[in-house]
């Protein structure tokens, strides 16, 4: 909900609460055109919280506009003007600006994130790894061996202090920079008492492999991307070594190597308390997947008919209540009827049971000619289901039929 009725206006109010909430309001829903505003109360406010606040509006509208086609909305000219009004001004003044130069998606912005890193100011060098780490989380940074390079070689500069450099092994951990590992193995020597121990567990992070096994979601959402909902997108099996089964959301499924550049982050999704493993694959950034998207995944491949893809993928689903549900309902799409009842059953005795599963254990039931026994899973269907869900009519069919006959034949009666 929005803090305020007018953000722009509210930047102009007299109290500091209400210029912070109008700016909070902007990071969710401004747009380029109220980023030079965001700036000029970034360098001018006399509040350190305002501009701060106004500061990380900016850098959040920006988030959004990192990756094609949104990129194309702002030109070049403006991206540079925003830098030389950041540049123009002691990064002391507001250590959130640096932010801004992590998301305006330039060299020379890149560049001023790097140089802060150097700031004999511990708050200034602490901004800076606050821009170091929204520039390289971004898919637009993926495979980029250049920039990978000029991060990595900031763990040797002795211009920066150590405590910085191991903050900077963390963030070439988080973005999956394995080429960090050499340097940051010299770490642990040369930090301090209070920075040892972290920087001994970033080598250990460094050294271990990435691991791509799962099932992940391309939402459409870019790391670090702030403000944008998410979508239904394409869902990915990794199995093994790389061989990966894709379906997207139009209903193609594909089964390849993964293609590259491709890289494994540790980034927080927006509902997440932690931290988590995020895939990067090109411009696409895929997140691990939940319930309902196993479900996604397994219902499109039994649209296209791969039930061969999807028995390779079996070990991925699990023994949760979503990829019980997939192989049952594969199972029943496959007429192998006493396999999926079994299956079923188990699923809708877990925790967080997909609605659906109740619709299709009534579904065996009914091909088992046992339809009787189905009534109580139609009912439970009924109650979970949203107002959308497929096979509602159905369902009402079936249960106004067993009101109106009484108990099917195969229904045991006293």
């Amino acid at each position: 909900m929005p803090e305020t009725k007018d953000p722009l206006a509210a930047l102009d109010a007299k109290d500091i609460p209400t210029r912070a909430a109008g700016a909070r309001d902007l990071a969710l829903t401004g747009g380029p055109e109220v980023i030079d505003r965001l700036l000029s109360v970034a360098t001018r406010d006399n509040s350190p919280g305002v501009r701060l606040a106004a500061a990380g509006a900016a850098a959040d509208i920006l988030s959004r506009h990192r990756l094609p086609p949104r990129e194309a909305l702002i030109p070049g000219d403006d991206r540079a003007r925003w830098l030389a009004t950041v540049i123009a001004v002691d990064p002391g003044l507001n250590t959130g600006l640096f932010a801004v130069c992590g998301t305006l998606g330039t060299a020379a912005a890149f560049n001023r994130v790097l140089i802060g890193l150097r700031d004999p100011r511990q708050d200034v060098r602490a901004g800076a790894c606050v821009g170091l780490w929204r520039a390289v989380a971004s898919s637009a940074y993926n495979g980029d061996a250049e920039a990978e390079g000029r991060v990595v070689a900031t763990l040797s500069d002795a211009r920066i202090r150590v405590e910085t450099r191991v903050e900077i092994a963390r963030i070439c951990a988080d973005a999956g920079y394995r080429s960090a590992l050499e340097p940051a193995r010299a770490l642990p020597e040369q930090a301090t008492r209070q920075t040892r121990t972290a920087a001994e567990e970033l080598v250990v992070r460094l050294e271990a492999a990435p691991v791509l096994t799962g099932v992940w979601v391309d939402e459409g959402l870019d790391v670090m991307a702030v403000g944008l909902k998410a979508r239904a997108g394409a869902i990915a099996a990794i199995l093994g070594e790389g061989d990966a089964v894709f379906t997207e959301e139009n209903g193609e499924v594909s089964r390849s190597t993964l293609p590259s550049p491709l890289r494994v982050l540790r980034a927080k999704a927006g509902d997440k308390e932690s931290p988590g493993p995020v895939l990067q694959i090109g411009s696409r950034t895929w997140w691990p997947a939940g319930g309902e998207e196993f479900c996604v995944f397994g219902d499109r491949l039994i649209a296209a008919g791969r039930f061969d893809w999807l028995t390779a993928c079996d070990e991925l689903l699990g023994t949760h209540s979503a990829g019980l549900r997939v192989r049952g309902s594969a199972l029943l799409q496959q007429g192998r009827l006493a396999e999926a009842l079994l299956v079923l059953e188990a699923c809708v005795a877990g925790k967080k049971v997909p609605a659906d599963a109740w619709w299709f254990l009534a579904e065996a039931l009914h091909r088992l000619e046992r339809g009787g026994e189905a009534a109580p899973h139609l009912e439970r269907y009924l109650a979970k289901a949203g107002k959308r869900a497929p096979f509602l009519d159905e369902a009402r069919r079936r249960l106004s039929l067993f009101a109106v006959e009484g108990p099917p034949e195969d229904l045991p009666t006293e």
